[in-house]
């Protein structure tokens, strides 16, 4: 069961113990925050009722899902007796379905697999837009294929120095602090109705640009008629983010739409309702977490002097950051965490308890990298599920806080929530400040690549990263009182670190 809705929709009706709508679930969802990535479409509660009723329709009675009434659904394990179960009547299918274009994955480890933007397309292009490595699936079938990736058309609007910008949507999260909720792209599938005689070269990859761009934005007359020529149009790069589940699916042309001089533009106009907060931007004057990771993506490589790529931070919640108290530092793998720690180390005054060593010592191995990270992963998974984990982890951390008598002390590394709120019993009253550094995939891969022994591709890292025992870290973003950007350099992220916690000492 690979979709996040049905993943989510078990965890729900496990915990609430009783049929739910689709819109309940979706609702519940969303308030306890359990989707990983930011809802796609504008129907997020007609996906996951389509995610369900596909899913018994197709597994039957070996599904773990069923139905107790029309637009009700439940866990078969969870009912008293076979007698409640509806036997909803089969929609019909639509006579149309969109068809996508898509490729084989491996295509693209074939000619170079690479995380990020590459702005040599040309030759990939030649290569990659033809019948035979490319076909059209249908839409619904390829959101479920990881074996092939879904090519897409990614529109940057452009007028004199400003980016056309907007929010997607209504069903974000609502402090989507990882991905950020502004974008810069405008776009989407490359379909079979974009393929014409007139576009066979490109497989409908420009009359696509233009079909998204006619769509999401009301054009003035003259961009009307430029587009029907594809003027003003120009491909500036490849997008590939193998970093999330639908990045791993997905492939993008990157487009720039010069816009014309026509005054219309002075107060564009949306064309869908999904497009809010349309407004023209400066670069240099935007905040670059505030932006989703493909836009930063693009802003980082297109615009590198407009755009503020140095480390930054966002201030939460400042008692629990004030000493005396125990800092939690977390993030992902290559973040930056460790130089975090000893910043605060050499700088202010912390002494540490290092969560992994502790771990060590309870496995009785190594710590990483004595002990290859994938075998730590792995043990450290293996002892976190047993029922005392979490607890026994806590408390060996805490013994080792208490022993250094300090009112600064730093713990790197915790990745369970369960771990988390067993340290935060043992400590009270003492607060429990929480750090979060965020660095974006490609940076993190780029840091990760630096450091490490042999070489180290892209799938390796993500493996790494994606591995069981780090499923949670991403999560503990939303809860942390803190978190440092580290896009940059080892020494401007120094200066973040140095300007965030003395600017908390100062008051």
């Amino acid at each position: 069961m690979k979709s996040e809705f049905l993943i989510v929709a078990r965890k729900l009706l496990e915990a609430e113990m009783r049929p739910l709508s689709a819109r309940q679930l979706v609702n519940l969802a969303l308030k306890q925050k359990l989707f990983s990535d930011k809802i796609a479409g504008k129907t997020p509660y007609q996906t996951m009722k389509s995610k369900l009723s596909v899913h018994i329709r197709a597994s039957g009675e070996k599904s773990i899902f069923i139905r107790t009434g029309p637009g009700l659904f439940y866990l078969r394990h969870l009912l008293d007796g076979p007698q409640t179960i509806y036997d909803a009547p089969p929609l019909q299918p639509p006579k149309t379905s969109e068809r996508v274009l898509v490729f084989p994955s491996t295509w693209l480890d074939k000619r170079g697999r690479f995380q990020g933007i590459r702005k040599q397309w040309k030759q990939t292009a030649r290569d990659l837009l033809h019948t035979d490595v490319c076909n059209h699936v249908p839409r619904l079938q390829a959101e479920g294929d990881n074996e092939h990736k879904q090519i897409l058309t990614y529109i940057m609007v452009s007028r004199k120095s400003r980016l056309l910008a907007f929010k997607r949507g209504t069903y974000n999260r609502v402090e989507d602090f990882l991905r950020g909720s502004e974008c810069v792209g405008f776009g989407g599938h490359v379909a079979e109705v974009d393929r014409t005689l007139f576009s066979i070269r490109d497989l409908g990859l420009i009359d696509n640009a233009v079909r998204e761009l006619s769509e999401e934005i009301k054009l003035p007359e003259k961009d009307i008629a430029r587009l029907r020529t594809r003027h003003g149009l120009r491909i500036v790069g490849l997008l590939n983010d193998d970093s999330s589940p639908a990045g791993r699916r997905h492939f993008a042309f990157i487009i720039i739409y010069e816009t014309s001089n026509d005054p219309a533009w002075q107060r564009p106009l949306r064309g869908e309702k999904s497009i809010t907060r349309l407004r023209w931007v400066k670069p240099s004057e935007l905040s670059l977490w505030d932006y989703e990771y493909w836009s930063q993506l693009c802003l980082r490589e297109f615009f590198p002097r407009q755009v503020r790529t140095l480390p930054a931070y966002v201030i939460r919640r400042r008692n629990p950051l004030n000493p005396p108290h125990i800092l939690c530092v977390l993030g992902r793998v290559s973040s930056g965490k460790s130089e975090t720690t000893n910043v605060l180390k050499r700088d202010f005054g912390y002494q540490e308890v290092n969560s992994g060593k502790v771990l060590a010592r309870i496995l009785g191995v190594p710590p990483v990298p004595r002990t290859p990270r994938e075998e730590f992963q792995d043990l450290a998974w293996d002892f976190i599920n047993t029922e005392n984990g979490p607890r026994l982890l806590a408390e060996a951390m805490w013994e080792e806080a208490t022993a250094l008598s300090c009112p600064k002390i730093l713990i790197d590394g915790i990745r369970q929530k369960s771990t988390l709120e067993h340290l935060k019993k043992l400590a009270n009253p003492t607060p429990l400040g929480l750090l979060f550094v965020h660095t974006p995939p490609d940076v993190a891969y780029k840091f990760y690549s630096k450091r490490a022994i042999s070489d180290t591709t892209i799938h390796d890292f993500l493996r790494i990263r994606e591995a069981p025992v780090e499923g949670e870290v991403e999560e503990f973003i939303d809860i942390s009182d803190a978190v440092l950007y580290n896009w940059a350099g080892r020494e401007s992220y120094r200066m973040a670190i140095r300007a965030l916690f003395s600017r908390i000492v100062q008051r």
